[in-house]
């Protein structure tokens, strides 16, 4: 092992994975909120890690307790989870290397997940997502947790209001899909060593001849699910300019995401409705 090179490390406020129990026993008597995020080891191209979903996840449980501290909010990050569903590989076909849950197992596991929290104290839970396609079925498993349990959440998925704040910050104002330079500066403030930019040109798609109102994908803020193929994937993997991106892009990318989720939690968990008794 004295030959290892540290590829990445983990800063910023303890989640509960590098927590003892003592810790975490100590933690629970300020607070009964845990934050989640659902990344994927997915493809993402040669430039970013496969657990790019993941790394950039360990990064916003922990931005999301700050922006919460930031509103008077005690809460504890929580995990970030590594395993989500398929891509919509209608979408895109670099799907070589995905190791991906079914999603009715994707669900399962976020009950489970959230269950086994719930044993140990926690009451509010703050659901984020790091692969967009997770989002419907972290939806199906919240509800029946409301449903069957009355426990308290909120799914919060930054991608649709995040469409006017990015062309703000980053240096390509038209849209970055996966892997582009958004992503990209993400993942180079989480784990910058795992990033290979050299060679990476910029990719976009031909504009569709065909449009319809909100008929792009639904986790950019459309309203249509897509399940069926609908063109020839010529991409590298990435829609963008990924070259663009910087580490410095990638923080400003976190602090508003986690902006964003906090100032939901403040409005739906914490306010005059969400007394003990429901969640008892």
């Amino acid at each position: 092992m004295k030959n290892w090179e540290t590829l990445y490390e983990v800063k910023g406020p303890k989640s509960i994975a590098e927590m003892t129990a003592a810790e975490l026993a100590e933690a629970l008597k300020e607070t009964q909120t845990v934050i989640l995020s659902f990344g994927a080891i997915e493809n993402h191209a040669a430039h970013l890690p496969m657990g790019a979903d993941y790394f950039q996840a360990n990064v916003l449980i922990r931005k999301v307790y700050e922006a919460l501290l930031e509103l008077g909010i005690k809460s504890v990050p929580g995990l970030a989870v590594p395993f989500g569903v398929q891509t919509n590989k209608f979408e895109r076909d670099s799907v070589f290397g995905n190791c991906y849950l079914s999603q009715s197992t994707f669900i399962a596991m976020v009950k489970d997940l959230v269950l086994s929290l719930h044993e140990s104290g926690f009451k509010k839970f703050i659901l984020c997502l790091n692969h967009s396609e997770n989002e419907a079925a972290v939806h199906v498993a919240a509800k029946d947790l409301a449903d069957q349990y009355g426990i308290m959440s909120v799914v919060a998925d930054w991608v649709p209001p995040m469409n006017d704040f990015w062309p703000t910050v980053l240096n390509n104002a038209e849209h970055q899909g996966h892997g582009g330079e958004d992503e990209t500066a993400c993942v180079m403030a989480a784990v910058p060593k795992l990033v290979h930019l050299e060679g990476t040109e910029p990719y976009y798609a031909d504009e569709d001849p065909k449009e319809a109102k909100m008929a792009g994908l639904h986790y950019y803020g459309g309203a249509v699910g897509v399940y069926v193929p609908v063109k020839t994937d010529r991409s590298p993997g990435y829609i963008g300019d990924p070259a663009d991106a910087n580490a410095e892009e990638g923080i400003l990318c976190y602090d508003a995401y986690a902006k964003w989720i906090a100032q939901v939690a403040e409005k739906y968990l914490f306010n005059e409705f969400n007394d003990k008794s429901w969640n008892a």
